[in-house]
C-alpha cells in the first residue's frame, strides 16, 4: 500500500531548494558593499575609544543602522571580526527571510493549495536582489528578515510581535513606519480600532527608550542626518524618482505589477491574514514612492518586500483561479512556475551583476587610493569625499569631509541652493562648496577621477578657491594584473585657501568641461576637444589648468603632437605644478633626444610625484626604444630599396 505524503511536509520540499538557490547566487555575487565601510568606521572609532561618530570630536548620526553598529560593536568588545560578523549575520539574515517568507506562505494558503506556497518560496530564494545585499555587509538582510518575522507575528497575534517592532526600530529608521503599517492595516482590514497593534506599538516605544534618549543625548536628534543629505528641496522631483525607482522593481522582479492587480480585482476573495498582506505591501510601495526610492541600486529598499511580493503575486493567481478545483489550481501554478521563475532570474539578472562588478572594482580602486595616500604622506592629512565608505575606513583618524553631506551635518541641513541649468543622475545633490573650502582640505577626491560627476563636485569648479589652490596627484593603478592600468587621481592643495569664497564661473562650462571627459574616456577626442572649446567660450580667465590640459592631450592621443606640444609648453609656464603636463613633455622631449629639456620635465616630476617616476622613466624608455627600432627599419628598408 502506498503512503500519501503529508501535506504538512510537502511544503518543505520547495523550502530546502529555494536556500539552495539563494546560498549559490550569495556565493556568485559575494562582496562587501562600499557603504557597509560607514559603519565599520563608527564602530572603529567606538572601539579606539573615540566615540561612535564618524570624525573625532564630531557627534553626527550619519549611519540609518544603529542596532546593527550596536552589534558589531559587541562582537568587537569581544574581540572578534565584526566585518566577518556582519557578512556572515547578513547572510543568515537573508535565509531568515525566506523561511520567514515561506511561514506566511503557509498562513495565507490552504493544505490543498501548497503549490502557491512552494511558487512563493522559490521566488524568493531565486531572488538575485536578496542574495546581493545579504552578504554586502549592511543591514539590508537583517532589516528584511525582522520585517518579514513581524509580519507573520502579526497575522498570528503573537505577544512576541513586540520585540520585532523594537528591534526593527533599531535595526532601520524604516521600523517606526512598519510600526505604524500594521496599525493602519488592522484598522483597514478589520475596521475597528487597532487595539493589538496600538498595545504592541507603545510596549515597543517603551523598551526602544533608552535608544530614544541616547541619540537625543548624544546626536541631539532623532531622524538620522542621512534623511537630511538624500531628502530633495523638491518633493516632485522626489516623487518622480521614486515613482521610476518602484517601476523598475516591478519590471525586474513584480511581473509589471500583475500580483497586485488581480489581488485588487479579486480582493473580496481573500481572506482577511491574505488582504492585511496585500494591504501592508502596497503601502509600503507607497512610501517607497514618496521618499524618491534609494541612491543604492539593485532594489535595496525593496528588500523587505521581496517576499511579500512573492507572495501577492501567488495570491493574486489564486484569487483569480479562486472558482476553479484544486487539482485545476494545481495545474495552473504548475504552468506558471517555470517562466515565473525564469523571469525572476534573467529578467534582473544583468543588471545585477553589472552593479555588483562596478561595486567590486570601485572598492578595489578606492581601497588602493587609500594605501597610496597612507603611503606618501604621512600627515595627519584631511580629505574631502563623494563617496566615503572603504576609504574613510581605511583612513580612520584622518578627518573625511563628506562632500555629499551623510556624514556632515553642515552640508546635509544647510545645503546651497540648487545651481540652475546644473545635470546630474545623483540622488545627493546637496552641497555646500564654501563650506568645503572653508575647512582647506588637503585632498579631494572625486568619485570618477578628473570628471566632475556629483553635484558637490561640479560646484566646486565654480570657485577660483578650487581651480587655482589643488592640483592633482596621482598613482599607477593596474587592477587585477591587466595588461593596460590607469592614472588613478586626486587633488592636493597647493596653496592656501584666499580671497572670498563665492562662484565666479558658469555651470555652463563645467558642463561643457564634464561633457568633454565623459567623451574622452570613450575614446572620441575630437567631440572632445569640441566640448572643451566650448568649455573654455563659456569660462572667463584664467581657464582651469586641466581644461587645457584635456584639450592638448586629445590632441596628443590623435597624433598631432605639433598641436599638443606648444598647449602643454604654455601651460607648464603658467604653472608649474601640473605634472601629466610635465609627464607628456618629458616624452617628446626624450623622443626628440633633447636630454636638457627632458632633465627639466624629469626634475619637476621627482618634485611633485616621486612614487610615479619610475613607472614614467620605464615607459619612456619603451617608447624610445620603439622609436629606435621603427627608425633602424626605415634605414634598412631604404637601403634595399624597398618601401619603409
Amino acid at each position: 500500500m502506498k503512503r500519501k505524503l503529508s501535506p504538512y511536509i510537502l511544503p518543505f520540499v520547495f523550502l530546502v531548494p529555494a536556500l539552495a538557490v539563494y546560498g549559490y547566487f550569495a556565493n556568485l555575487l559575494n562582496f562587501t558593499q562600499d557603504d557597509s565601510y560607514i559603519t565599520y568606521r563608527y564602530v572603529a572609532n567606538y572601539l579606539n575609544g573615540d566615540g561612535l561618530v564618524f570624525n573625532i570630536g564630531e557627534r553626527v548620526e550619519g549611519i540609518t543602522n544603529h542596532g546593527w553598529a550596536i552589534l558589531q560593536i559587541l562582537i568587537g568588545v569581544l574581540g572578534g571580526d565584526y566585518i566577518l560578523f556582519s557578512r556572515i549575520l547578513g547572510l543568515l539574515c537573508g535565509a531568515g527571510a525566506i523561511v520567514m517568507a515561506f511561514g506566511i506562505a503557509r498562513l495565507l494558503f490552504a493544505k490543498d493549495d501548497f503549490a502557491f506556497i512552494g511558487l512563493s518560496t522559490l521566488l524568493i530564494g531565486c531572488n538575485m536582489s536578496l542574495a546581493y545585499w545579504a552578504p554586502a555587509g549592511l543591514e539590508t538582510a537583517c532589516f528584511a528578515f525582522i520585517a518579514n518575522l513581524a509580519i507573520y507575528l502579526y497575522l498570528i497575534r503573537s505577544r512576541w510581535l513586540v520585540l520585532a517592532m523594537m528591534w526593527s526600530v533599531w535595526i532601520r529608521p524604516e521600523g517606526a513606519l512598519l510600526c505604524g503599517l500594521l496599525l493602519v492595516t488592522e484598522a483597514i482590514v478589520e475596521r475597528r480600532i487597532p487595539w493589538y497593534s496600538i498595545r504592541h506599538s507603545i510596549l515597543a516605544f517603551i523598551l526602544s527608550l533608552p535608544f530614544v534618549v541616547f541619540k537625543l543625548a548624544y546626536y541631539g536628534s532623532l531622524v538620522p542626518n542621512p534623511f537630511h543629505a538624500k531628502t530633495s528641496v523638491h518633493i516632485d522631483d522626489q516623487i518622480i524618482q521614486g515613482a521610476e525607482y518602484a517601476g523598475k522593481f516591478f519590471s525586474q522582479y513584480g511581473f509589471y505589477g500583475l500580483g497586485f492587480v488581480l489581488c485588487a480585482l479579486f480582493f473580496r476573495k481573500l481572506e482577511i491574514k491574505a488582504r492585511s498582506v496585500v494591504i501592508i505591501s502596497a503601502l509600503y510601495v507607497c512610501y517607497i514612492v514618496v521618499v524618491g526610492g534609494d541612491v543604492l541600486q539593485v532594489h535595496r529598499f525593496f528588500l523587505p518586500l521581496m517576499g511579500a511580493s512573492a507572495i501577492v503575486f501567488a495570491l493574486g493567481l489564486w484569487a483569480a483561479f479562486s472558482w476553479v478545483t484544486s487539482r485545476t489550481r494545481l495545474l495552473v501554478v504548475v504552468i506558471a512556475i517555470i517562466p515565473a521563475i525564469w523571469m525572476t532570474v534573467t529578467l534582473p539578472r544583468q543588471n545585477v551583476e553589472a552593479y555588483n562588478n562596478l561595486e567590486k572594482a570601485f572598492t578595489r580602486k578606492m581601497d588602493f587610493m587609500a594605501s597610496r595616500l597612507l603611503e606618501t604622506d604621512s600627515r595627519s592629512f584631511s580629505l574631502a569625499v563623494s563617496t566615503i565608505g572603504i576609504i574613510g575606513y581605511r583612513l580612520v583618524g584622518h578627518t573625511i569631509i563628506d562632500m555629499v553631506g551623510l556624514t556632515d551635518s553642515t552640508i546635509a541641513r544647510s545645503s546651497e541652493e540648487p545651481i540652475p541649468g546644473m545635470t546630474s543622475t545623483w540622488k545627493e545633490r546637496k552641497h555646500n562648496t564654501k563650506y568645503i573650502l572653508s575647512r582647506a582640505p588637503d585632498y579631494i577626491m572625486f568619485s570618477t577621477g578628473m570628471k566632475p560627476s556629483a553635484p558637490a563636485e561640479r560646484a566646486l569648479h565654480l570657485y577660483s578657491q578650487f581651480l587655482n589652490s589643488y592640483r592633482s596627484v596621482g598613482w599607477y593603478y593596474n587592477p587585477e594584473g591587466r595588461s593596460v592600468g590607469v592614472v588613478s587621481q586626486a587633488f592636493k592643495r597647493v596653496r592656501p585657501i584666499e580671497g572670498d569664497i563665492i562662484p565666479t564661473y558658469p555651470i555652463e562650462y563645467v558642463e561643457h568641461y564634464k561633457l568633454g571627459l565623459d567623451q574622452f574616456v570613450r575614446g572620441q577626442d575630437k567631440e572632445a576637444i569640441k566640448e572643451y572649446n566650448m568649455a573654455l567660450a563659456a569660462s572667463p580667465e584664467p581657464y582651469f589648468v586641466y581644461l587645457l590640459y584635456q584639450k592638448a592631450f586629445s590632441f596628443f592621443r590623435m597624433y598631432q603632437v605639433d598641436s599638443a606640444r606648444p598647449m602643454l609648453e604654455r601651460l607648464v609656464a603658467r604653472d608649474s605644478l601640473v605634472f601629466e603636463a610635465h609627464r607628456d613633455l618629458y616624452l617628446f622631449a626624450r623622443l626628440d633626444g633633447n636630454e636638457a629639456k627632458a632633465k627639466i620635465h624629469e626634475r619637476w616630476l621627482k618634485e611633485l610625484v616621486p612614487w610615479y617616476w619610475e613607472r614614467i622613466k620605464a615607459t619612456t624608455e619603451k617608447a624610445v626604444a620603439d622609436q629606435e627600432q621603427a627608425r633602424k627599419a626605415r634605414d634598412k628598408a631604404a637601403a634595399q630599396g624597398q618601401k619603409p
